[in-house]
């Protein structure tokens, strides 16, 4: 490739470069026949050339661009495409079961990314664990439902113009598929792997295959399928929460609500000794396998009936079907004040935080759990381009298109087996071992550590509620634990939910070439988005609406006398279910729970007996249930220039104006009863809240060539995101108060609010400065400045509000219960939690980018180049604790401090090679102050790093060997909460994925 001033000057034909295959001869339009003399081809196959495209690309753009390409036919450089996007500069990835699900830009959280396919708005939502965010509700783009195979090109805009879709304050990406207009001729490809993941032990297929014909760039048709499937386990600890113990709450109160978890006093450890210690709510090993089949197709057709008008249809459909196989064995500390298991403590060991590090305890709930959740995921976007050069001067593009996105959970089913008065130990100390805590009663101790991720067991079901001690072996312990007549059933859980999305969108976008120099665009938009959200749980109360009395559904199953319970006749192991555990995570050697001694409810046996159980049956959560709809309107006018001045500038001024209509679609309260979960009077009335809104987004982008090889960018502008769509409900739902035994507030009332769709948008004010020096051919340092002023939405909390019997009833309250809280709570005044939204909160951040092939080495070094960015955030805001009233200043939520990313390659005519490491700095993901009686506040994720691996091998001119690992060393995803001692709360392993593939074209 030449080193000249033309290397970059291709912006007018980029689209129709052939990905594999080089540059189309023919445009549609003589604009693009002039630019296609003055600009040599690139060739795009291989990772290296793929790199040196998207360069150009950035070097040509006025704003802040990356762009990433396939580097081959139906080879995207990642199996998920989010992990690709990981390598852009500013971005970070949100993962869930091992794999990439969504993205943040620019320390910005996955909400604040606006996602197109095809240039048309999309979303997509998915399923995901409970500790991953559970079923998407936000605006978030599941990037996991897609087959990376589906894309040729992935374009992230982290600056604003007036021509650009507004909603992505953090940036806007957008996936391109392949069309038959970018291959000449008759053009057939294939990619068929096979995929191994190390803890689950199966191989399963990843395929592909895409053909095209091109008619001489008159008429061209393509398809192309995608297909895989894949076992991926996840194993490891977890904990749920950790609570802190306050039995002296009346006279120090250490939370804001009285406490539901005790620890009853026995010898030594009285109530002072014990107030203020931390214990996890819910310790546990944890197994989550997950079985998915992913499915990917497109269609396109083009036709260009002259010269000057080129008609596109594309055509979309993915879906993901996941089914998620859980194991929990764990001890259950929580929310058992004045009831059974009284939770004495035997021995406890706690570190300087109070914390209890390793603990010995008696009269304990076992639990061990299985759980399935079934989720289907589909997409599907059809949508219509036009681009007709009216005049040789003058260009109209026509958009029209529809999307969908489903996802239905048809079950989450829990079933669990109980052994009640029992005794365990943990510890996350590796100098501590349960067993000697178990076996050895003893006093309070100081001076415990948490220096092991996995807490080592000690369990001995049923020992008794007088318990003190013994002699036991580990092997005894082994054997006791899958004892099935020491269980009972405690747990039938049952749950569904879907959620439904529509959009259309129809665009219209002119530009008109006013002198070589000056381009102006302009255009209108239209644009609808729809989502329902329907969830169903079993936690309703028997009787009547208004008269619900006794257990909640789940848990109904201890009262069934019809059935019987008996542990023996649903108990296995994970052994005999053929589960491994173990494989990855570094599970302590003095720990009694293996494989062989983990028993499980037999998920299969339970479903026989209590599927059919009226107390079973899900019923709609009617006070959480949402219809939403958007109408956006938008106008836009953008003028495009390139101007010799004291040096050659390049960019746009413009400004998008927006009219925006809302809708809020929610269950009258007064149609719903919230404790038998039915519909009063037969059937449930819908309400509708509306709104509308209008915005003024101008935006300025600069490019100066100060030389030949360096470029300097300025970019002004306002932009904004919509709030999540679960945020624009105006559903409220109602805590009760409850009376405890003596006489206190136990679990207080609260009544939470949704925004409704009145809630504002988030707004930011931005600009980004930055250098890039092109040094050398294909090389790149780069270095950009970027500051914003961005509003927030906070929850607010209003403490001692009165609340009419009117108003209660309105909210689907019973009598009943209106009467029970005039009885226990005369003159009750009401804690209501409502998003509001904030005064701007400054950022600002720093990127850095190298990138450049090593042919200056002699050989065979020369062959080897690198492309590496690193990320510098400080986005912080001040927050006051709820719990202790202190100030302390927070990084923002979702966002890492500092990230870097680096690849390594080696490329040669007939193999080629890569390694590369990513890291992402530790996080805050939530504030949480929903636990009042548990004194929990903040949860984030530790700092985490990647490395991975590919290599291809060329058997011919058309046929490629490949080979692939994934997550080299096995990171582990861990999650704490508090933000003064992170409490360690998910420690999971995924494992590492090998591919071997044959991939080809014809």
């Amino acid at each position: 490739m030449k080193n000249n001033n033309q290397l970059f000057k291709y912006s007018k034909l980029f689209s129709c470069m052939v990905l594999g295959g080089g540059f189309l001869v023919g445009n549609t339009s003589l604009a693009a026949e002039d630019a296609v003399e003055d600009t040599e081809v690139i060739q795009v196959s291989g990772f290296r050339s793929s790199l040196n495209a998207s360069l150009m690309t950035k070097r040509d753009a006025a704003g802040s661009k990356d762009v990433i390409l396939a580097e081959d036919i139906g080879k995207f450089p990642d199996l998920n495409v989010a992990d690709s996007l990981s390598r852009v500069p500013g971005i970070s990835v949100e993962e869930d079961g091992g794999e990439g699900r969504q993205i943040t830009i620019r320390g910005l959280g996955s909400r604040f990314v606006k996602t197109t396919i095809n240039g048309m708005e999309s979303a997509s939502a998915g399923a995901g664990t409970d500790a991953g965010g559970g079923s998407n509700t936000s605006r978030a783009f599941d990037f996991n439902t897609f087959a990376s195979e589906l894309f040729t090109m992935v374009e992230v805009d982290k600056s604003t113009s007036a021509a650009l879709e507004d909603g992505g304050i953090g940036g806007n990406v957008n996936l391109q598929s392949a069309r038959p207009f970018q291959y000449e001729g008759t053009k057939l490809a294939y990619n068929v792997n096979a995929r191994y993941n190390d803890i689950a032990g199966d191989v399963t297929p990843r395929l592909s295959f895409m053909a095209s014909h091109n008619w001489d760039n008159e008429f061209g048709i393509l398809a192309s399928v995608a297909y895989n499937e894949g076992v991926v386990q996840s194993e490891g600890a977890t904990t749920v929460r950790w609570t802190v113990l306050n039995p002296n709450f009346d006279d120090k109160p250490l939370l804001t609500k009285d406490p539901v978890t005790w620890v009853t006093p026995k010898g030594s450890y009285t109530n002072d000794q014990l107030d203020g210690l931390y214990i996890p709510r819910i310790p546990r090993y944890s197994i989550f396998e997950s079985n998915q089949e992913r499915l990917g197709i497109t269609t396109a057709l083009q036709w260009a009936p002259t010269d000057d008008l080129t008609l596109s249809l594309d055509v979309l459909h993915a879906s993901l079907s996941t089914t998620m196989n859980e194991y929990q064995y764990s001890v259950l500390f929580r929310d058992n004040k004045q009831k059974s298991p009284l939770n004495y403590a035997e021995a406890i060991v706690k570190d300087a935080n109070g914390m209890v590090t390793a603990g010995a305890f008696s009269d304990v709930f076992i639990r061990s759990e299985a759980r399935q959740d079934k989720s289907e995921s589909d997409f599907t976007q059809i949508s219509f381009n036009a681009d007709w050069y009216l005049t040789d001067k003058l260009k109209a593009e026509l958009l029209v298109g529809v999307g969908q996105s489903e996802l239905s959970v048809p079950h989450q089913r829990t079933f669990a087996l109980d052994s009640r008065a029992s005794a365990a130990a943990y510890s996350f100390d590796s100098s501590v071992n349960p067993l000697d805590l178990l076996n050895n009663p003893a006093a309070l101790k100081d001076g415990g550590k948490i220096d092991q991720d996995m807490m080592s067991w000690a369990f001995l079901p049923a020992a008794g509620e007088n318990f003190n001690g013994g002699n036991y072996t580990q092997d005894q312990l082994a054997t006791a634990m899958t004892q099935g007549s020491d269980y009972t059933v405690g747990l039938v859980r049952n749950r569904k939910e879907g959620i439904e999305s529509d959009n259309s969108s129809i665009k219209l976008d002119f530009s008109y070439e006013l002198s070589d120099e000056l381009t102006l665009k302009f255009g209108v938009n239209q644009r609808t988005f729809e989502t329902k959200y329907m969830p169903y749980r079993n936690d309703w109360k028997k009787g009547l609406p208004g008269e619900g009395t006794g257990c909640k559904g789940e848990v109904c199953v201890v009262e069934d006398d019809t059935v019987s319970l008996a542990g023996q006749d649903y108990a296995t192991t994970l052994s005999a279910l053929g589960v491994d555990f173990g494989n990855a995570a570094d599970v302590p050697a003095n720990s009694s729970l293996t494989a062989g001694s983990w028993l499980t409810p037999d998920y299969d046996k339970m479903m026989a007996a209590f599927s059919g159980k009226s107390y079973f049956e899900s019923r709609l959560r009617a006070d959480k249930a949402y219809d939403i709809k958007e109408d956006v309107f938008a106008l836009y006018t953008q003028l495009d220039f390139r101007l010799d001045w004291i040096v050659p500038v390049r960019g746009n001024i413009g400004v998008r104006y927006l009219d925006n209509e809302n809708q809020s679609s929610t269950i009258l309260g007064s149609s719903r009863d919230n404790t038998t979960r039915l519909p009063k009077n037969g059937e449930y009335q819908w309400g509708t809240v509306s709104s509308s809104g209008d915005d003024f987004l101008p935006s300025l982008n600069l490019a100066f060539d100060l030389t030949d090889d360096l470029v300097a960018r300025f970019n002004a502008g306002k932009a904004i995101t919509r709030p999540k769509i679960s945020d624009l409900s105006s559903a409220i739902s109602v805590s009760l108060p409850k009376k405890s035994q003596d006489n206190s507030d136990d679990t207080g009332g609260t009544i939470k609010a949704g925004g409704g769709p009145s809630i504002q948008p988030y707004e930011s004010t931005q600009f980004d400065l930055g250098l890039e020096w092109y040094f050398t051919e294909e090389a790149l340092l780069g270095a950009t400045v970027f500051w914003k002023d961005i509003t927030d939405l906070r929850k607010q909390t209003v403490n001692n509000v009165q609340v009419s019997d009117a108003e209660l009833r309105a909210l689907g309250v019973s009598q009943n219960d209106i009467d029970q809280l005039h009885n226990d709570f005369p003159n009750y005044g009401w804690s209501v939690d409502q998003l509001v939204n904030t005064e701007p909160t400054k950022m600002w951040g720093a990127e850095f980018v190298y990138q450049q092939p090593f042919s200056f080495l002699p050989e065979p070094f020369n062959n080897l180049g690198v492309q590496s960015n690193y990320t510098y955030i400080d986005y912080t805001f001040d927050d006051e604790d709820p719990f202790y009233g202190t100030n302390r200043e927070l990084v923002a939520l979702e966002t890492s401090e500092n990230t870097f990313n680096a690849t390594v390659y080696y490329e040669v005519d007939n193999w080629s090679a890569r390694v590369s490491y990513g890291f992402r700095e530790g996080y805050n993901k939530e504030l949480r102050n929903e636990y009042k009686d548990e004194g929990t506040y903040g949860r984030g994720y530790d700092d985490k790093s990647t490395w991975k691996f590919s290599a291809k091998y060329d058997l011919t001119d058309n046929m490629a060997v490949s080979f692939e690992a994934i997550n080299l060393s096995n990171e582990p995803k861990k999650q704490w909460q508090n933000f003064d001692n992170h409490q360690p709360v998910e420690y999971l392993v995924h494992g590492r994925q090998f591919l071997v593939g044959l991939r080809g074209s014809l």
